[in-house]
């Protein structure tokens, strides 16, 4: 196992951060993944990493980074959530969604829900996927896999969340976000977001959209899609998480993660390095994949 530590001032000139904040020290562990690692969950005392070449998922203590297991599911594994038993994980290159028993890494299930499944996301009661190439967002039975309902949305369906009644679909190329009434998949509502909405992440008020291409990060109110601010957050944000206080985004090109507050306002910026696709938090800790490095940083205060 890998494993770096050091110290990120997170004031220092080498940080494109520049808003006269305090400087905040923070430390950064580096645990190693599998190959091309991109999206993350908590499952309440692991991390879940899914890398895409080498097609597995990694389990890793959150306490301190342990590898516990690599577990083989399908070609091109992306995105990965958790639904209080199991994990599930997006496999792109394979067309497949696999299902993994958590406490072991048994995998209990391949499944097929349309082309190119992009973002996989659980709700408290069903499983959603987004098919990127199908143009379509799947509704399903965690306990069998079971396809329960399949809905169109937009043009390359990416990114999936859910705000406690609706789900949340970003759309790459139709350049909107669809909102579906997750009971019965109902069209709520289609709102346009700039050039190429990614992934989203819910504050508890509000939806924040990463728009990859114009260098920006969309606020939305979940009541009528009104845009309530757009931030420029370096040159490629692309995936977002909330620690239930701030909002945290992945950048692509200088690939730092920047630290927002409610009214959009860079806090801190951090690097990571290795082009992190991927970053969630686990209550207390940010974590951020490092595809090119195949591994993953821990970000966590310094006490």
């Amino acid at each position: 196992m890998a494993l770096v530590v050091c110290l990120v001032a997170c004031g220092c000139p080498s940080s494109p951060n520049g808003n006269g904040s305090t400087p905040t020290t923070y430390l950064n562990v580096t645990f190693d993944a599998g190959d091309g690692p991109r999206g993350l969950c908590f499952d309440g005392e692991h991390i879940w990493v899914a890398s895409q070449y080498s097609g597995d998922v990694t389990k890793l203590r959150a306490s301190d980074g342990a590898v516990l297991g690599n577990f083989t599911v399908d070609d091109g594994a992306r995105r990965v959530c958790f639904d209080g038993e199991s994990v599930w994980v997006a496999c792109y290159d394979a067309d497949s969604v696999a299902k993994v028993r958590a406490s072991d890494g048994e995998v209990l299930g391949i499944f097929h829900y349309g082309v190119r499944p992009r973002d996989v996301r659980f709700d408290g009661e069903h499983i959603w996927v987004t098919s990127h190439g199908g143009c379509t967002v799947a509704k399903v039975r965690p306990s069998d896999g079971y396809l329960l309902a399949r809905y169109a949305v937009g043009k390359y369906p990416q990114g999936i969340c859910f705000e406690g009644e609706n789900v949340w679909v970003a759309n790459v190329n139709s350049l909107d976000v669809t909102k579906l009434r997750a009971s019965d998949g109902e069209l709520l509502g289609t709102y346009p977001v700039g050039e190429s909405p990614r992934f989203l992440a819910f504050d508890g008020t509000d939806m924040w959209i990463t728009d990859t291409d114009s260098s920006t990060v969309v606020k939305m109110s979940i009541t009528d899609g009104e845009i309530l601010g757009t931030y420029t957050i370096g040159k490629a944000p692309y995936d977002i998480c909330f620690d239930g206080a701030n909002i945290w985004v992945s950048e692509l090109n200088d690939q730092y993660v920047y630290k927002l507050g409610a009214d959009g306002e860079i806090l801190d910026s951090y690097f990571v390095g290795g082009a992190p696709f991927g970053i969630c938090c686990d209550g207390e800790n940010i974590w951020a994949s490092r595809y090119v490095y195949d591994s993953v940083m821990k970000l966590y205060p310094e006490e």
